[in-house]
């Protein structure tokens, strides 16, 4: 039975699976850090998700489920912070809108060569927070050999400079 509201849960958290046996503590402290804050960002630019953020106190972003077993895998949900309770809708709108701003950003990222992946934007773009953020979010996850992000029925695998959407 306690699997119940882990299964109800697949429908909006994200999970990340980063392809490491060994994860150094300053690596996972970085990506959490740099997750987080483009997690607010995408919420804060995306409808629907934008009025949760705007609520004080605003609601977390958490880790439901860690599990180590060959690689990292997380699962991440926004829970209101008054009762703990997860956030389906907030959670639904942000990370849908997060994995279709960050594939949309690594494919517009210029080509290395024409055999070669994505090279990373010039730090001097001046672009959108929103893009800013993405562009930290696909450089911590490509300094692991092999990271994904999973959404429902999507799958986003970043492997050195191949990008996999599906």
């Amino acid at each position: 039975m306690a699997e119940e509201p882990e299964r109800g849960a697949a429908d909006y958290a994200l999970t990340i699976e980063i392809g490491l046996v060994e994860v150094s503590v300053s690596y996972m402290s970085s990506l959490l850090r740099t997750l987080q804050a483009a997690m607010r960002e995408v919420a804060l630019n995306t409808e629907g998700a934008r009025e949760h953020m705007d609520a004080r106190p605003q609601p977390s972003l958490v880790i439901r489920r860690l599990e180590a077993d060959g690689s990292v895998s997380m699962s991440f949900v926004f829970k209101d912070p008054l009762n703990g309770e997860p956030m389906a809708d907030l959670s639904a709108r942000t990370f849908g809108s997060f994995l279709d701003r960050l594939g949309s950003f690594v494919m517009s990222l210029p080509q290395r060569s024409l055999w070669g992946g994505a090279s990373r934007r010039s730090s001097h773009d001046p672009d959108s927070g929103v893009t800013r953020r993405m562009d930290q979010v696909y450089a911590e996850l490509r300094r692991a050999p092999k990271a994904a992000l999973i959404f429902r029925e999507r799958r986003l695998e970043i492997e050195g400079d191949r990008l996999e959407i599906g």
